[in-house]
């Protein structure tokens, strides 16, 4: 008789082979045997324009964009002009850890997302979505994009990449009061 295996998260009982609890979404295989994963560097989280001589100053063309995958909420936020890749990590790319958000932990190589697969960039006040001639595809609204073609992403939208799918909402721009 074989032991009963648990979710480390939330043990829940799963079977040899499921990839994913059911439950909580939690990643039930040793991610490092086929995946490397990546630590978020904190200007990955709150994208800015690099510029060396002016000063890092609050914005108020500033906004969050909000990622519901699997039950889980991501943050992110950007100012104007500024764009991240969603994916996995590639490890040949050194300058990845600034601009690819790694979407491992979600069961990103098991539904199908590439290493790079689609681009969001903030520009005049309006997020967009650029799908990166990823195998699978990237989905809005279950309308599939054609690759370098940047499309608006309104709140709410359904965002797909590959069959990894999340909900995008939009915060307020944020302001901060003298």
């Amino acid at each position: 008789m074989s032991e009963v295996k648990r979710c480390p998260n939330c043990r829940t009982p799963y079977r040899t082979g499921e990839i994913v609890c059911q439950k909580c979404g939690m990643i039930l295989i040793d991610p490092r045997l086929g995946t490397v994963h990546i630590r978020v560097s904190p200007d990955a989280i709150r994208l800015r324009r690099r510029s060396d001589d002016a000063p890092e100053l609050p914005t108020l063309n500033e906004r969050t964009l909000q990622l519901h995958i699997r039950g889980m909420s991501e943050q992110i936020a950007f100012e104007e002009g500024t764009s991240i890749v969603l994916g996995r990590l590639d490890p040949s790319c050194k300058e990845q850890e600034t601009t690819c958000y790694d979407l491992t932990r979600f069961g990103a190589h098991e539904r199908g997302v590439s290493r790079r697969h689609c681009l969001i960039s903030y520009r005049d006040s309006q997020f967009l979505v650029t799908d990166l001639n990823s195998a699978n595809g990237t989905f809005i609204n279950r309308k599939r994009l054609q690759p370098s073609e940047a499309v608006r992403l309104n709140d709410g939208d359904e965002l797909t990449l590959g069959s990894l799918m999340m909900i995008v909402r939009f915060n307020a721009p944020t302001a901060q009061q003298s």
